[in-house]
């Protein structure tokens, strides 16, 4: 408790503060309630009902929705705080998805969803412990990394940067690609992907669109401005699968039932597909054909299929008979 005396300001500051993080709709305060919480918060000597009141009055007056329950009998009024900026289902969400994401490390998760937690009363705040579990890095500097690319895809700058490629058992770290050497970048797009940030940009040296993971980028700043625009066809995006690139195909393929509610999510309900015979159907895509493409093919095993064109079908072939190699090869001895 302070020994200082709370001035008016302060007092109703301290009112809303108790409303928001003491009452919600299964947990309303009395006048004499609220007063105790002020009392924890500073001196109030002499404090009347009518002062509450007024308190209160003030605050609804401004927009916040306080509703005071109907009572009988004489019993004392319970006031509770009705409406919030976010619905808790709102919130859940939020930390659901900050946890689901790789790219949020362990340090900033824990920040993000205890600063959610001030949104809401402390009761519901204890139900918002996330139900998702990824493994994450203990600590990153990805934020700052997404913060240099948005300002520089706002500004039309070219950033700079050095990129993270194979991975060394022995220091537990990342080698940089190229030694060391900076990537000049005309940033367009960020979007996330499986739980991965991604920039979408032009290789200023080749002039040639490619894609990179933000948390292998390290090292990134704005280098110089942009001298001509770069523009990202809206079917590259839509067209990628596991972010990999690769030659625009009109593809024709077949799937299982069992499997459509998948390929529907992937493509979406406007999908050109009709019913074959049995259980199957065909299927008429544009996608990036690529190894991305292929690793997303391949989980569906035999109720998927390549049917046109023909090279696609026979890269894919490939493709399976160099993964069952693997496998007809006996384990050596160790």
């Amino acid at each position: 408790m302070s020994n200082e005396k709370l001035s008016n300001r302060d007092r109703l500051l301290a009112v809303r503060e108790i409303f928001e993080h003491y009452s919600d709709e299964e947990h309303t305060l009395t006048l004499e309630e609220l007063s105790i919480e002020l009392s924890k918060r500073g001196l109030i000597e002499k404090l009347s009902r009518k002062s509450l009141k007024e308190d209160i009055a003030a605050l609804i007056k401004s927009g916040f929705d306080i509703r005071a329950e109907e009572t009988k009998n004489g019993l004392a009024i319970p006031y509770h705080l009705v409406s919030r900026p976010f619905e808790q289902h709102h919130l859940r969400l939020l930390v659901d998805a900050i946890a689901s994401a790789k790219f949020i490390s362990e340090s900033e998760t824990e920040i993000l969803v205890q600063n959610i937690h001030t949104l809401t009363s402390k009761r519901l705040a204890e139900t918002l412990t996330p139900v998702i579990h990824t493994v994450k890095k203990p600590k990153g500097v990805i934020p700052f990394s997404i913060d240099t690319i948005q300002k520089a895809i706002t500004g039309k700058d070219i950033i700079s940067f050095q990129y993270q490629g194979k991975f060394n058992e022995r220091t537990r770290k990342f080698e940089l690609r190229k030694d060391g050497d900076y990537y000049l970048v005309a940033p367009a797009h960020l979007i996330v992907d499986n739980g991965n940030y991604y920039l979408i940009g032009r290789d200023e040296r080749v002039n040639e669109i490619r894609t990179y993971r933000v948390d292998r980028i390290v090292n990134c700043n704005v280098f110089e401005p942009i001298e001509t625009p770069v523009v990202v066809d809206s079917s590259y995006l839509s067209s990628m699968f596991n972010m990999y690139g690769g030659e625009q195909e009109q593809l024709t393929l077949k799937f299982h039932e069992h499997v459509m509610p998948t390929v529907v999510d992937r493509f979406g309900t406007d999908i050109r597909c009709r019913r074959l015979e049995g259980q199957w159907f065909e299927v008429k895509v544009s996608a990036l054909f690529s190894q991305g493409f292929m690793m997303w093919l391949i989980q569906f095993a035999e109720q998927a299929e390549i049917v046109e064109p023909a090279a696609c079908r026979e890269a894919f072939k490939n493709k399976v008979l160099e993964l069952a190699k693997v496998y007809q090869t006996p384990v050596a001895s160790r």
